[in-house]
C-alpha cells in the first residue's frame, strides 16, 4: 500500500517550514467548466479559470519568522511530501498568514502550481 501524502515541507527563499500532518490542502488550479445552453438548445461550456492555491497550518518551530511569510511576493515555493509527491508554485504570494495560535499559523499561498 502507497503512503499518503500527510504532511509537507516549504522552501521558500531558502528556508524550510514545517506543516502540520494532514493539514495541508493543494489545488493546482485550471479551468472549472460549468454548462451552458444556447437559445438553439445545444449545451456547450463556459470555463472559469481558478488559480493554484496551497493551504496549510505551518508549524512555528525555533527561528520562525512570520513577517518573512507574509512578505512572500512573486516568489517560488517548492513543496515537499512525506510520500515522495512534490509540488512548485511560482509567482507565489502570501493570502493570509496572521495568527499564530498553539505554535500553529493557518496560512493560505497562490501562484501557479504544478506536480514535480
Amino acid at each position: 500500500m502507497s503512503t499518503l501524502l500527510a504532511r509537507l515541507k516549504l522552501t521558500f527563499s531558502g528556508k524550510t517550514l514545517a506543516t502540520e500532518e494532514r493539514s495541508t490542502e493543494i489545488d493546482i488550479g485550471g479551468e472549472d467548466n460549468e454548462p451552458v445552453v444556447d437559445s438553439t438548445g445545444n449545451t456547450h461550456s463556459l470555463g472559469n479559470l481558478q488559480p493554484g492555491m496551497i493551504r496549510c497550518n505551518l508549524l512555528a518551530t525555533e527561528g520562525f519568522k512570520l513577517r518573512e511569510v507574509q512578505e512572500i511576493r512573486n516568489g517560488t515555493i517548492i513543496a515537499e511530501g512525506n510520500n515522495g509527491s512534490s509540488y512548485i508554485m511560482r509567482k507565489a504570494t502570501c493570502g493570509t498568514a496572521r495568527v499564530i495560535s498553539g505554535g500553529k499559523i493557518a496560512a493560505t499561498f497562490f501562484g501557479d502550481v504544478e506536480e514535480m
